[in-house]
């Protein structure tokens, strides 16, 4: 075909040629190195976290002009040929106009960090182009690949829903709007008329170009390198030809494997060939092109199911279902059906239903024979897979159409409701009647998800052919069809498999719950059969509420006022700038690490030979190239690997190249060679083995010897869990080290919010002074506690820039990121408690395990120690924590450390006295809730603000309607057998800040310029919680000028020195004392120039104190006082005051599968007086969903080597947009001022995040309705988080026992 041609295709309008394309490249990095188009970010990498998200528009063969929303770090380049790509600086920009999508993004406050805002923004944007009114569960479709760990989706959906047939908040109720309040509280945080109309004939048109050259652009193109050759193909004749002279050459088909097909040496992609893009009904069913995406799959035949009868289309409605719940939205538009058949995975969303229903595909040999196979038992082999040779092309697929006495249902089965995540199980039922009989003719039924390939229970099906469709049948499938499946998989005794084999059988007993009803046509059904089968699905609404500012409070004044971030435009916009967005510098070259294979293990010897040949590497970096000293500010750990590895976090070395593909690929060939050392992993290993870091503590109160005796026999012992979490940050560790080209000074750009310890980290290792290492952060896009300590890997980076004398970049894939930076650590605790028969605890010892890992962050584990006892009376307690070492990564602190365990533990504890004792929950709550006016903690320490709880609390019950919720949960479960609902109210006392005291000090500056303008510093850094804003509207208030007069520079050890970390909500309590110091040391300099012109503007004041040589910068500090806390002792106070709160949550699982949904959520917080109600409330909603994924989704998975199996957003699953409550109201306690902090607030940055727990709580509420019902009884515990398979576990129903 000779040379390679040229790459033409259009970027926000502009027409761009690219000569000399590289077929292994994906959009997404063109975007950003070449384009110079940062706003399209890599989170994964792998398209599951949505923040790459771009639109890409083409004409159609029916001259109609499609836009879809893609994944670019999964679209290949050479893919984008004659095509047109918008990014999100392509439809609009703070420079000349926003677009109405990125505008109300930002004024509804749904832009927190900012990392994932642009791909929310062009899913949203690609949703207008197609459908400017489009509905509410639209909105949901197409942002459900859209992750987000920051502000809880609520706000981005409150934004994108004021472009809905609905209306702002998704819900009409008659003229009102669900989010107004009949109080005297604010219950909005933005106002619907500011916001520019949306106008369609304003967006970005599509090139003319592109629609008059269509046919001329239609043509085989060649894009070559050494490596690689990608042909995009017209026509399948074409086609045909290249495969048949090219037998080896690989079919893409939506490339969604495109890091698989990169490893080809030809591909031939066929996406554009309209011959398999096509769908055509025929008399016997539908013929669907291999190329026909899902997403136009689902919408065809939802056309097609309009117009024909419903007994003809029930597998195209069961495909159509299944679709719904494929991937993401930007998934779904690439994704084609001959790819995902010819892929062949076993757990494949439609494979099954495909099976079942027996359909055929054509398939086409190079040499033009065609020919149709079958889809039956035969058509996948574990060995070959798809029986499609390699000399043919899958061209069609036909479904035929059903009889009105065929049935079919399919059902995906997934740990994470049911979108977003990968089935676990995979199941298709079909059974055939006899005409006019219930009597079984024949039928298919098919597993995935559990062996190799797709499983068929032919021995099953033979067991009911002949029988009439009864409750026998059921019984004889539920007593076979699991040993038949088990015979197909080689492993039999995996708990996973136990829970697969249980899904199985619930799948078939609502296949069977359905069909009989469609037989009897009878809605009325057993309790037994009742809702087996529904989920409610309903757009998320609630209501925020908060207190207004005072009347007399100056226009001027943004205190307590909910103005919006003060990034919120340029990140909806795309020209935030994150680390990784910095152009490259001249001569800069990339660092991949080189990391253990061994959880602990002697390194014998380190072969760079194969790594240093590849074309590209520079250098290795190991522990010879540390110039100063190789251990970490605390002395427990080398910055690089000498002789032992007691990790797989710790650092061998690391590989230097040109390009970050090169650095990595070089990185993965040096060999080293270990010798294998014991390995603890687990929190039993460490206590058996009595593996503990130093010190343990322990706080005790009363006589617990003589309270057990009292309490006797009314005594429980038992323990509980919690598994770690992943912090899950959407950008990426990163960081830029740039040496000096005079001296042996250094400048690091970096996503991390411990810049003090980065700076001296680095200087010890260089063996220079701090004041020569510069540290700069603009933002971050989230961090949760993940970037702050523990900075080894930033510290390599350094090294070698050091060493090659050259600017040196390093970016963590995310899987690197997850599996080395650490994470919230797994808990285990273990107690004894005794209590009265009214359910009063009178006496309890609590011992707590943490798995540290290999090190130990913080020492001194007291969070847990000072929190555990939540709002509860303890007279005798003793609560003990211990440090388990083993050789897992160190892990670290994380939002809301310590106290999420404590408040987890203690809620369980009293759960389980509840359960012993026959009682509600809440009135064993409530019966050990501090009494008196002022109780004290039981370390006695008097909580002064106790009546602020009480209030919380109060209002909580109030506003839930718990009570009536109560009784109607208790009808509901009554009623249903396999249907549940659950209700828990949980309460919440939080300390902010504390030990050590050291951190608590704060310093700013601030400049007032000769304009009238104001040049602010502080020591915090932005990670998305907005403390920036806050700063700013602290500054605005003191100094009497509005806010858009301010600027904040990017914080910098180069201004404020020796900075403390940014975190434990307190970092507002902190700087913005701080800030407020400062402009108060300003203030009263301008003082003099004030009185002798009352009327002059700041300006006036600033321009004659300058010409009165008035020093004009100012410095402010802060150390907060009182917090004296004395280990010795024991006394003294340990933190700087409470935050109280309250959650009421509703949830109703499936006591079949163990999926749940949450149906409301209330939430009463206390935050003193709020500076930002928005970023407050965006703030408690941000926090709440990820304790709701600590709480029941995320969990983390090692291997026997300490490995994490759970390494990227494919197999660990956080939250998404379809998991937030149906109906979330956040209520902010009025009139609550806290004299300790700025301006009466409160930190709440992580206290809600323990409220979450009430899911989990409400959860255990509707097992235990389960439990019942299955004759079970008795205290159960519940670990954390509550998995879909937990909960299936512990409903214990008849078909699967616990």
């Amino acid at each position: 075909m000779g040379e390679s041609d040229a790459l033409m295709f259009f970027c926000n309008g502009q027409k761009i040629i690219e000569p000399n394309p590289d077929p292994r490249m994906s959009l997404a990095v063109y975007l950003r190195t070449k384009a110079g188009l940062t706003g399209c970010k890599i989170g994964c990498n792998n398209g599951f976290c949505g923040t790459c998200t771009v639109m890409v528009s083409w004409v159609t063969q029916h001259e109609l002009i499609r836009h879809i929303a893609v994944n670019a770090c999964l679209y290949p380049l050479c893919d984008i040929y004659g095509k047109a790509v918008t990014t999100v600086e392509g439809i609009g920009s703070t420079k000349t106009k926003l677009h109405p999508v990125q505008e109300r993004l930002a004024k509804c406050h749904g832009s927190q960090c900012g990392f994932c805002t642009p791909g929310m923004v062009m899913s949203m944007y690609t949703l207008l182009r197609n459908n400017p009114k489009p509905t509410s569960e639209e909105v949901l479709q197409v942002t459900e690949g859209n992750l987000c760990r920051c502000a809880g989706y609520r706000s981005i959906l409150n934004a994108f829903n004021t472009f809905t047939q609905e209306g702002c908040c998704g819900r009409q109720q008659g003229n009102t709007c669900c989010r107004t309040d009949d109080s005297d509280m604010c219950t909005s945080t933005f106002d619907a008329s500011d916001f520019t109309p949306y106008d369609q004939t304003q967006d970005i048109i599509f090139p003319p170009e592109l629609l008059t050259n269509r046919a001329s652009l239609r043509r085989t193109t060649k894009f070559s390198t050494d490596q690689l050759t990608w042909i995009n193909l017209y026509s399948f004749e074409d086609t045909l030809k290249l495969k048949g002279s090219c037998p080896s050459a690989q079919i893409a088909a939506g490339s969604t494997t495109f890091g698989l097909l990169k490893q080809a040496g030809t591909i031939l992609n066929i996406s554009d060939v309209e011959e398999l893009c096509k769908i055509t009904p025929t008399d016997t069913g539908l013929d669907i092109g291999a190329c026909v995406t899902m997403s136009q799959l689902r919408e065809e035949i939802q056309d097609i199911m309009k117009v024909l009868p419903a007994e003809k289309t029930k597998t195209m409605s069961e495909i159509s279902s299944i679709l719904h719940r494929y991937g993401s939205q930007q998934i779904r538009n690439v994704a084609t059906i001959g790819g995902h058949i010819m892929a062949a995975g076993s757990n494949y969303d439609l494979l099954p239903v495909l099976l079942a229903v027996g359909v055929n595909v054509t398939v086409v040999k190079t040499n033009g024979n065609t020919s149709k196979l079958p889809m039956d038992r035969d058509f996948y082999s574990p060995e070959f897979g798809a029986a499609v040779g390699s000399n043919e092309i899958l061209r069609s697929v036909h479904i035929p159409f059903t009889q009105e006495n065929e049935f079919i249902n399919a059902y995906k089965m997934t740990r994470r409701r049911l979108h977003m995540d990968d089935a676990i199980v995979n199941a298709a039922f079909k059974v055939t009647l006899e005409p006019g009989s219930d009597v079984v003719k024949c039928g298919n039924f098919v597993i995935g998800g559990i062996g190799t390939v797709p499983i068929f229970a032919t021995e099953t099906v033979k067991e009911i052919v002949g029988r009439r469709w009864d409750k026998g049948v059921q019984d004889t499938v539920l007593t076979s069809i699991s040993d038949e499946v088990k015979t197909s998989t080689s492993n039999t005794e995996d708990e996973l498999l136990r829970y697969q084999l249980d899904l199985v059988e619930a799948s078939f007993v609502k296949f069977f719950s359905v069909v009989t009803k469609q037989i009897t046509k009878c809605e009325e059904v057993s309790r037994s059969d009742s809702n087996v089968f529904t989920t409610t699905s309903t757009t998320p609404r609630g209501i925020s509420v908060y207190q207004p500012v005072p009347d007399d409070q100056p226009d001027i004044d943004p205190i307590g006022r909910p103005i919006i971030h003060r990034s919120a435009l340029q990140q909806t916009s795309g020209e935030a700038v994150y680390v990784d967005d910095l152009p490259t510098a001249r001569e800069e070259l990339f660092l991949a690490l080189v990391l253990p294979k061994r959880g602990r293990a002697k390194v014998l010897s380190i072969d760079t030979t194969k790594a240093m040949s590849i074309e590209g590497v520079v250098a290795f970096v190991n522990a010879d190239d540390v110039t100063g000293v190789n251990k970490t500010l605390m002395e427990d750990a080398e910055f690089l690997v000498t002789e032992q590895v007691y990790s797989v976090c710790q650092i061998i070395g690391g590989v230097v190249a040109t390009d970050p593909d090169t650095a990595q690929k070089a990185a993965t060939l040096v060999d080293v060679t270990y010798e294998d050392l014991p390995v603890i992993t687990t929190i039993e290993e460490a206590i058996e083995q009595n593996a503990f870091h130093q010190p343990s503590r322990s706080l005790e109160k009363g006589d617990l010897e003589k309270g057990f005796k009292d309490s006797a026999p009314n005594v429980i012992e038992g323990s509980v869990r919690a598994s770690g979490q992943e912090h899950f940050y959407m950008e990426p560790t990163a960081c830029i080290a740039i040496p000096s080209l005079e001296d042996d000074s250094m400048e690091l750009q970096l996503a991390w919010h411990g810049l003090r310890d980065v700076q001296h980290s680095v200087a010890k290792a260089l063996g220079v002074d701090a004041s020569k290492i510069r540290c700069k952060t603009k933002r971050i896009g989230g961090s949760f506690g993940g970037k702050h300590v523990r900075c080894g890997y930033l510290v390599v980076c350094a090294i070698a820039a050091n060493k090659v004398g050259k600017p040196v970049r390093m970016v963590l894939p995310r899987d690197v990121d997850m599996e080395i930076t650490g994470n919230r650590e797994a808990s285990m605790a273990t107690y004894k408690v005794g209590f009265a028969k009214s359910g009063r605890i009178t006496v309890a010892d609590v011992t707590v395990y943490h798995n540290w890992g290999c090190l130990v962050i913080f020492r001194r584990c007291c969070s847990v120690l000072f929190g555990i006892d939540a709002v509860y009376a303890m007279d005798n307690f003793r609560a003990t924590v211990k440090n388990c070492a083993t050789n897992l990564p160190a892990a670290k602190a994380m939002r809301a450390f310590g106290y999420v365990q404590s408040l987890f533990i203690m809620e369980s504890i009293i759960t389980q006295v509840a359960q012993t004792c026959g009682l509600p929950v809440l009135q064993v709550r409530e019966i050990n809730i501090h009494k008196e006016a002022v109780p004290s903690t039981y370390y006695g320490l008097p909580i002064n603000d106790y009546n602020v709880f009480q209030r919380c609390w109060t209002e909580c019950l109030e506003k839930s309607n718990y009570h009536n919720r109560r009784k109607q949960v208790d009808t509901h479960n009554s009623e249903n057998r396999w249907n549940k609902r659950g209700l828990a109210i949980v309460p919440l006392k939080f300390q902010v800040g504390g030990y050590p005291l050291f951190l608590y000090q704060a310093t700013a500056m601030v400049n007032a310029y000769l304009d009238g303008s104001v040049l602010l510093h502080h020591g915090g850094v932005e990670v998305g919680q907005g403390i920036h804003t806050k700063m700013l509207q602290i500054a605005s208030r003191v100094l009497g000028i509005p806010v858009d007069r301010i600027h904040i520079a990017d914080s910098n050890t180069d201004v404020i020195n020796n900075p403390s970390e940014t975190g434990a909500s307190n970092s507002t309590d902190l700087w913005g004392m701080a800030v407020k110091d400062a402009c108060e040391t300003l203030n009263e300099r301008l003082t003099p120039f004030k009185s002798s012109k009352p009327d002059g503007t700041f300006a006036d004041w600033v321009t004659a104190a300058y010409m009165a040589r008035t020093n004009l910068s100012a410095f402010g500090f802060f150390k907060p006082s009182g917090i004296d806390w004395d280990w010795t002792s024991k006394t003294g106070r340990p933190y700087l005051y409470s935050t109280f709160g309250a959650a009421c949550t509703e949830v109703q699982i499936d006591c079949l599968t163990g999926n749940h949904e949450l149906i409301r959520t209330d939430m009463v917080m206390d935050v003193g007086k709020s500076l930002n109600p928005a970023i407050d409330i965006g703030q408690i909603e941000g926090a709440f969903m990820m304790g709701y994924g600590y709480f029941v989704l995320e969990e983390l998975l090692w291997d026997k080597d300490g490995k994490l199996q759970t390494n990227g957003p494919h197999n660990y699953k956080i939250p998404c947009i379809r998991d937030i409550p149906a109906q979330f109201n956040v209520t902010l306690l009025r009139n609550c001022p806290n004299p300790r902090a700025v301006y009466s607030s409160k930190g709440i940055g992580e206290p809600p995040l323990c409220l979450a727990s009430s899911v989990h709580f409400a959860l255990q509420d509707a097992i235990e309705s389960a439990r019942r019902d299955a004759g079970k009884t008795g205290v159960f515990s519940l670990a954390a988080p509550a998995t879909a398979d937990r909960i299936r576990k512990a409903c214990c129903d008849s078909s699967g026992e616990s």
